[in-house]
């Protein structure tokens, strides 16, 4: 399994945790929410049954003889709400209480005493259901599959009343708002991966193309070493048949100085940034002269001229060693591929350098390949070249923040700028 297959499965794996982890939070926080607004409706119901008790028990125990008037049967005071006689102005007794949840009841024998329905077994089973759950500090009963909430308290030492009123929040109106907020955690997990993914991918992009980067330059660079040793084995082989090693020999230490040249450029390659440190004020146009003079060999050799035009001085801070580098390559690259008689233009200004060659150009089509590590165009393969040149100008521009900017035309020539 390839880095990069592994690096993607890690990613997937890292997004279904984290939305994993968020849905968990997500439900924990709406059973949290549910189990609040589960109790503060019944801390409610009962707060409202409390104060409509108070209320009547208050207008009940105004009156000193209400014991003894309620189990006789006699009366109940008016401010509940009675009927009362339109002629005599006598009290009805037994009179109707204008609510459906209350009664009242004998302490001693479980006896209603008042009843607003006047149904007093419906009221006696309500009575036989709560006294148990009353024991038991609960303040819920079912009856009939219906729930209630009660409230039991006492107006004398021998008459209990009790007040009650059925629940709005059934079973199956919690099990919807279960199922609406587990639905709402699934979609919210779902939003959460798809831009958890965006955020991972955009995240680990760098270190996944660094490392697609390497796995290529680690087979590249195999394969390069590969081919001189291969070359060095051949060589050896035919000296110890042919018994002739003048030609062997050179080839071998021509091979040689190819992998040492291709290994010195790896190590420039790795430690560019280690050296970043070491910088000074560096005049370009001297930069310019050397390397002039270090190419003059090969310049006359195709009979190329190098013109060197200052427009206005250029000083950098850098590491001169990959100032040098730097220049070097894309010099060196103006020479090999330029064609005879060619010429090439270095101009220098106060804070860029172009470049202008009249060799034989890139296609358009690769221009955003020429900085990939041991990229060549087909037609510009020469066994003493790497194509590792050109990417450790990449870097080293990177490293110190220029910018490269390559215009080229097939045939008619390029032209490089570096804006320092």
């Amino acid at each position: 399994m390839s880095s990069i297959h592994s690096l993607s499965k890690q990613k997937r794996r890292l997004s279904v945790l984290f939305s994993f982890a968020i849905f968990l939070i997500i439900i924990v926080l709406d059973i949290g929410f549910l189990s609040y607004k589960y109790f503060d409706y019944q801390k409610q119901e009962i707060g409202q049954l409390s104060l409509q008790s108070q209320g009547i028990l208050k207008t009940i125990r105004e009156n000193p003889n209400i014991e003894e008037n309620i189990f006789q049967g006699k009366w109940l005071p008016s401010p509940i709400g009675i009927h009362r006689n339109g002629t005599s102005g006598q009290l009805w007794t037994r009179t109707r209480i204008q609510m459906e949840n209350f009664f009242l009841y004998d302490r001693q024998n479980n006896t209603i005493l008042f009843s607003p329905q006047k149904d007093d077994e419906l009221y006696f089973s309500i009575l036989s259901t709560i006294q148990p759950k009353t024991k038991e500090r609960k303040i819920i009963f079912v009856l009939n599959g219906n729930e209630y909430f009660f409230f039991n308290t006492f107006i004398t030492p021998k008459i209990g009343a009790v007040f009650f009123s059925e629940s709005r929040m059934t079973f199956e109106n919690i099990l919807t708002d279960i199922f609406i907020y587990l639905i709402g955690a699934i979609l919210l997990s779902l939003g959460v991966y798809i831009l958890s993914s965006r955020f991972v991918n955009n995240t680990l992009s760098p270190v996944e193309k660094n490392m697609e980067q390497m796995e290529q330059f680690i087979h590249n660079a195999g394969h390069e070493l590969k081919t001189p040793l291969s070359v060095i084995k051949s060589s050896l082989e035919l000296m110890k048949l042919s018994k002739k090693y003048d030609e062997g020999i050179a080839e071998s230490i021509h091979e040689l100085d190819r992998m040492n040249n291709l290994i010195q450029a790896l190590i420039h390659l790795s430690t560019v940034d280690e050296n970043q440190e070491n910088s000074e004020v560096i005049n370009i146009q001297e930069v310019c002269e050397k390397l002039k003079k270090n190419y003059l060999a090969s310049l006359n050799e195709k009979h190329i001229s190098l013109n060197i035009i200052t427009k206005k001085p250029l000083f950098i801070q850098a590491n001169r060693e990959y100032t040098e580098i730097f220049l070097s390559n894309l010099l060196s690259n103006a020479i090999k591929y330029n064609q005879e008689n060619g010429e090439i233009n270095i101009i220098l200004e106060e804070k860029s350098l172009t470049l202008q060659d009249t060799g034989i150009g890139i296609a358009k089509e690769n221009l955003g390949k020429i900085f990939d590590r041991f990229y060549q165009e087909n037609n510009t393969r020469t066994e003493n070249s790497f194509g590792i040149w050109l990417s450790l100008v990449d870097r080293i521009a990177s490293v110190y923040k220029w910018t490269v900017i390559i215009e080229s035309e097939k045939w008619i020539g390029t032209t490089v700028k570096v804006k320092f």
